[in-house]
C-alpha cells in the first residue's frame, strides 16, 4: 500500500523524449526548479526519486466489490497473479503499488502499477530511493488522453476526472494510422469496462507536427490541445515500487553504513580509551606533585626531628638504664652455670659491648653465647662470638661482643 511522500527529498528525475534524463528539485514540496540533463541516470550526485517510464510498468483497473484498503490489495494482487502479471512467488510487495480513484456503495475502482519482469540495468543504481510510475508525476487534465514521448516511444494515459485510470506505451514513435487507432481502441475498451467516462478531448504533451494533430483528431473525433511537456510534481503519496536489483544495492548500502558505524565506534571507543589513559597520568601527576609540595613542607620539620633523635641516640649510652655497664653485667652473670664458667672482663669499646670470660670448654662458651642472645633484657644488642682460644689446660677463653640496635628496641 501506498504511503505520503516524504516532502524533505527534493530531487527528482525522469525521462523526456530521446535519451535524455532531467533532474528537477523541490524545496519543502514547493514549486520545481530545473536542474540539469543527464544523459545516464547513475550519473545523479544525490539521493532522488526516479519517475519510471511507462514502458517499464503496466496497470491494470478493475471496479472491485470492497471499500477496505486491505481487501482491495488482495484482490488486486489475486486478478493479477490470475492475469500470470504477477508472480506472488517472489514474496516482494515491493513491485506493486495501487490507487483508489473512486468509491461508490459497496465497491471502488482501484488502479494497479506493476514492474514490468525485466528491469532496465541503467536505472539500477544506488541513489535511487525508490520508483514512482510516472504518469503519478505529472498533473493531469480532467477527464482526457494524454500522450507523450518517454525515451523515443509514445506513452499514453486515460484520466477519471485527474487520476490515471490506465497508462501504457505504444507500439509507434510517431501518431501515424496504426498508432491512432490503437488509441481509439483503447478509449473504446475503458468505456466497454466502465473505468473510464466519454473523454473531453486529448492533450499532446511535446513535440508533435500538424498532420499528427490533425490525424489524431479526424479518427477520435475529440478535441485535441498541444502544449509543452509540464513540470513534474510530488505526488501525494508515494508508490512503494523498488526492484529487486535496487533493493539489493539499498541492503549493501546499509551494511557499509553499519561497518561504517561499527569502525566509527570502535575508534571512539579507542580515543576514549587513550582519553581516559592520558587523564589517569595527568591526574597521578598532579597528585605526585602535590605529595611532593606536602613533603617539602614537611621537610624542617622533620630535620628537626631527625637532629632531636639524632641527640638523643648520643646520650642514649648515658640516660638509658639498660645500657649501664653495671646492668649489663646483672643480667650477664644471672646466666652464668654454678660452675665452670667465669667473667673476666665487661667494658664498652667503640659503641660495643665487650664481655670476656674462661669456660671449662668450649661448648660452655658457646652455650653462654646463645643465652645472652636469646635473653630478653639483653635482645637490644646484635651479639656475635668469634671461636674461643683453647688452652694447654684445656679451658677456654672467650670474648662476646654486642653492638646496640637502638632503632629496634621494642
Amino acid at each position: 500500500m501506498a504511503g505520503k511522500v516524504d516532502r524533505t527529498q527534493t530531487n527528482l528525475l525522469r525521462a523526456v523524449d530521446g535519451d535524455s534524463w532531467e533532474l528537477w528539485n523541490f524545496v519543502d514540496g514547493t514549486k520545481p526548479e530545473f536542474v540539469r540533463r543527464l544523459t545516464i541516470p547513475s550519473e545523479v550526485s544525490l539521493d532522488t526519486i526516479v519517475a519510471l517510464p511507462a514502458e517499464n510498468t503496466f496497470s491494470f483497473a478493475s471496479w472491485l466489490a470492497s471499500e477496505d484498503e486491505q481487501v482491495i490489495s488482495e484482490m488486486l494482487s489475486l486478478q493479477l497473479e490470475q492475469r500470470g502479471l504477477l508472480n506472488k512467488a517472489n514474496g516482494n510487495s515491493s513491485q506493486l503499488t495501487f490507487r483508489i480513484l473512486e468509491k461508490q456503495e459497496n465497491r471502488s475502482l482501484a488502479v494497479a502499477a506493476v514492474l514490468q519482469p525485466e528491469f532496465p540495468p541503467q536505472l539500477a543504481f544506488e541513489r535511487a530511493l525508490f520508483f514512482e510510475p510516472s504518469v503519478f508525476t505529472f498533473p493531469l487534465p480532467e477527464s482526457r488522453l494524454v500522450v507523450w514521448r518517454e525515451i523515443e516511444r509514445l506513452s499514453v494515459v486515460a484520466t477519471r476526472g485527474r487520476e490515471p485510470v490506465a497508462f501504457q506505451v505504444l507500439a509507434a514513435s510517431e501518431l501515424s494510422e496504426a498508432a491512432v487507432l490503437e488509441l481509439k481502441c483503447i478509449c473504446f475498451q475503458l468505456e466497454a469496462q466502465g473505468l473510464c467516462e466519454r473523454l473531453k478531448g486529448v492533450t499532446l504533451w511535446g513535440d508533435f507536427s500538424l498532420a499528427e494533430i490533425t490525424r489524431l483528431r479526424d479518427a477520435l473525433g475529440l478535441a485535441v490541445s498541444h502544449e509543452a511537456l509540464p513540470p513534474p510534481c510530488l505526488p501525494a503519496k508515494k508508490a512503494n515500487l523498488l526492484p529487486p536489483e535496487v533493493a539489493i544495492l539499498h541492503a549493501r548500502k546499509r551494511r557499509r553504513a553499519r561497518v561504517r558505524t561499527a569502525i566509527m565506534a570502535a575508534v571512539a571507543l579507542y580515543l576514549l580509551a587513550i582519553a581516559s589513559l592520558i587523564g589517569y597520568i595527568g591526574y597521578q601527576r598532579y597528585a605526585a606533585a602535590s605529595l611532593s609540595r606536602r613533603l617539602a613542607g614537611q621537610e624542617p620539620t622533620v630535620s628537626a626531628i631527625q637532629g632531636t633523635a639524632d641527640r638523643w641516640r648520643q646520650v642514649q649510652w648515658a640516660v638509658d638504664p639498660h645500657l649501664y655497664l653495671a646492668e649489663l653485667l646483672y643480667q650477664v652473670a644471672s646466666l652464668l652455670p654454678p660452675n665452670g664458667l667465669r667473667l673476666t672482663g665487661l667494658d664498652a669499646q667503640k659503641g660495643k659491648v665487650v664481655i670476656k670470660g674462661e669456660a671449662s670448654g668450649a661448648p660452655a662458651a658457646f652455650k653462654l653465647a646463645e643465652d645472652i642472645k636469646q635473653d630478653p633484657e639483653l635482645r637490644m644488642f646484635s651479639w656475635e662470638m668469634p671461636s674461643p682460644n683453647l688452652r694447654p689446660d684445656g679451658r677456654a677463653e672467650f670474648t662476646i661482643q654486642g653492638e646496640p640496635k637502638f632503632a629496634k628496641i621494642d
